[in-house]
């Protein structure tokens, strides 16, 4: 058991597939090497990353299993009276897949335009 005291500015900070923190009970949890294994996906765990999800996760009914487990990755404790700073400092998502990259829109648009204005010259 740890006694480590977060704030709630380090913990909305977590909130990415490679570093999720979630707070359930005023406890802070180390979520991060559970997030692609999570039966829910991965996306509702984001949904909560760095966030209070007490609510949510009482809603879905866990088993005592997932109780279990999310036990194992208790890191610390939120600091008291700290709740509602977290909802206040609630960021976006920061996983690198929600929009694509620039680089990969333009290598969409173009490697298709050479090879069509490449083959029209080949051709013509």
């Amino acid at each position: 058991m740890s006694n480590r005291v977060f704030e709630a500015e380090e913990v909305v900070e977590h909130n990415s597939p490679k570093d999720l923190y979630m707070v359930f009970e005023g406890k802070v949890y180390d979520v991060t090497s559970f997030a692609e294994d999570h039966p829910g996906g991965l996306d509702i765990l984001l949904d909560y990353g760095g966030q209070d999800c007490t609510k949510s996760y009482r809603d879905v009914g866990h088993s005592a299993a997932a109780d279990e487990l999310l036990q194992e990755m208790y890191i610390g404790d939120l600091k008291p009276g700290a709740e509602e700073r977290l909802l206040e400092l609630r960021q976006p998502r920061t996983e690198e897949s929600d929009a694509p990259s620039i680089l990969l829109i333009l290598a969409l648009i173009i490697v298709p335009a050479v090879a069509v204005i490449g083959y029209m010259k080949f051709k013509g």
